[in-house]
C-alpha cells in the first residue's frame, strides 16, 4: 500500500487500475482506443461540459494514477456515452471520491446517469467494500446539484473558491452506502 497524508490524517491509498462493471443497460469499463476522441471532444466543449470537466484538458485526466480509475460508460453496442473518473481511499473506512461524472448531452435525461451511478455504487459497496461516496459540485451547477440530491447525496460542506477564473462556492456531497 502507498501511504500518504491528508489534512493531518494518515490514510492508505488502495491501488485500483481498472473497473469492469457489467450492467443491463450499460457497462462501465476502461476507456478503449476508439473512445479517446469522444473524451477529447467532451473536454474541448467547455460551454456544454464545463461543470463536469472542470475546464481541464483531456490529456491531463486520461493519465491514470495508480490509485485512480478512468472509466467510460458504454451502451450495449459499445458506444461511449459518458465518463467516470475517481479514486478509492482508505481513511477510517474505504471511500470512493468521484472526480468526474459526465453523460453526453444526447444521452442525458434518459436515466443513463441514474443507472450508471447506482451501478457504480452497488459494485463499489459489494466488491470494493466502499462505505461512502464523495464528490464536489459547483454552486453554479443547479442541474448537477439537483441530480446528486436525487441520487441520495447530501451536502456536508461548502468551500469558497477564490482564484483568477472562479469566485464561487463548491459543495461537497456525500452518500453513505
Amino acid at each position: 500500500m502507498v501511504q500518504a497524508y491528508f489534512k493531518r490524517r494518515r490514510f492508505e491509498v488502495i491501488t485500483i487500475m481498472k473497473l469492469y462493471i457489467k450492467g443491463e443497460k450499460i457497462n462501465i469499463k476502461p476507456i478503449n482506443g476508439d473512445s479517446i476522441n469522444m473524451v477529447k471532444y467532451w473536454y474541448g466543449e467547455s460551454d456544454s461540459y464545463r461543470f463536469a470537466t472542470g475546464r481541464k484538458k483531456a490529456e491531463d485526466v486520461l493519465k491514470i494514477c495508480p490509485d485512480s480509475f478512468v472509466s467510460g460508460i458504454y451502451t450495449e453496442n459499445e458506444t461511449i456515452i459518458g465518463l467516470i473518473i475517481g479514486e478509492l481511499k482508505k481513511i477510517r473506512e474505504t471511500v470512493l471520491w468521484i472526480r468526474t461524472f459526465l453523460i453526453d448531452t444526447a444521452w442525458q435525461r434518459k436515466q443513463y446517469g441514474t443507472y450508471s451511478f447506482n451501478l457504480l455504487c452497488k459494485h463499489a459497496s459489494e466488491h470494493l467494500n466502499v462505505k461512502r461516496v464523495y464528490l464536489s459540485v459547483s454552486e453554479e451547477n443547479k442541474a448537477g446539484i439537483s441530480f446528486w440530491r436525487k441520487m441520495g447525496m447530501s451536502c456536508i460542506k461548502t468551500l469558497e473558491i477564490n482564484d483568477s477564473e472562479n469566485n464561487s462556492g463548491v459543495f461537497i456531497f456525500e452518500k453513505v452506502l
